[in-house]
């Protein structure tokens, strides 16, 4: 259960901070589907981003995760978490260039 809430969160943090940085010209997607969909409208980014996760939440309620899916859970866990390390980074650099 915490890994899909920390998934939550982390597509939450991960969709602003990026909304943020191609906003602000700082940074461009990554990944070739996700460019695609806020070419198309942020609101479906912000959708994805939210959908999947609540999705993985309530399928946890309905069969609790273990084995496989579990640690493919927390590797997912570990790359999100990789992401969000970029973003930290490419933060530090705009404030330092902005200033």
């Amino acid at each position: 259960m915490k890994f899909c809430l920390f998934l939550l969160i982390a597509g939450l943090l991960d969709a602003v901070l990026t909304h943020f940085g191609i906003a602000s010209g700082f940074v461009e997607e990554g990944n070739p589907m996700m460019k695609h969909v806020i070419e198309k409208s942020w609101s479906y980014f912000y959708i994805i981003k939210i959908f999947l996760p609540l999705l993985l939440l309530g399928l946890f309620y309905l069969r609790p995760l273990k084995g496989r899916i579990r640690t493919l859970l927390i590797s997912t866990c570990v790359l999100y978490l990789s992401v969000l390390v970029y973003h930290m980074v490419w933060i530090v650099l705009y404030l330092n260039t902005s200033s």
